[in-house]
């Protein structure tokens, strides 16, 4: 019989790692906006969930923030669209896709797109470092 002696000590670090291992999970984008433009951002990640590419957005970056945004994702490469309130885009690039948006809130399966799209546009290829990546815009 085994008899295992933890100490409150040794249980909370157990419950760091925990966070910690659960953290290591995601991929954490941090988006640093410096212009006097609101930024709408859509992604396209592999998925921990689907375990498949997904495509989601929107998420907004109000003039001169800084945002945080967690992917539920382990893969470090990810697609990005954005569109800024002053009619600016960023898009296209080399291994870049093309994927469906919608003008509102939008979750879906790379694979399995919806028929009623409001319209088609180019996600440009970006990669992340050890579960982290930052966007400046500038």
């Amino acid at each position: 019989m085994l008899i295992m002696k933890v100490s409150l000590k040794g249980l909370l670090l157990l419950s760091f790692l925990g966070v910690a291992i659960t953290r290591a999970q995601c991929l954490e984008i941090t988006i640093d906006n410096h212009t006097d433009a609101t930024v709408v951002m859509a992604f396209s990640y592999l998925d921990n969930k689907e375990n498949d590419w997904v495509v989601d957005g929107w998420y907004n970056v109000m003039p001169r923030q800084l945002a945080k945004v967690d992917l539920d994702s382990k893969n470090d490469i990810y697609y990005l669209y954005s569109e800024f309130s002053n009619g600016k885009k960023l898009e296209g690039g080399s291994g870049s896709v093309e994927l469906q948006i919608f003008d509102r809130s939008f979750f879906y399966l790379q694979k399995k797109p919806a028929a009623n799209y409001d319209r088609k546009v180019s996600f440009l290829r970006a990669r992340g470092n050890e579960g982290k990546a930052l966007i400046k815009i500038k």
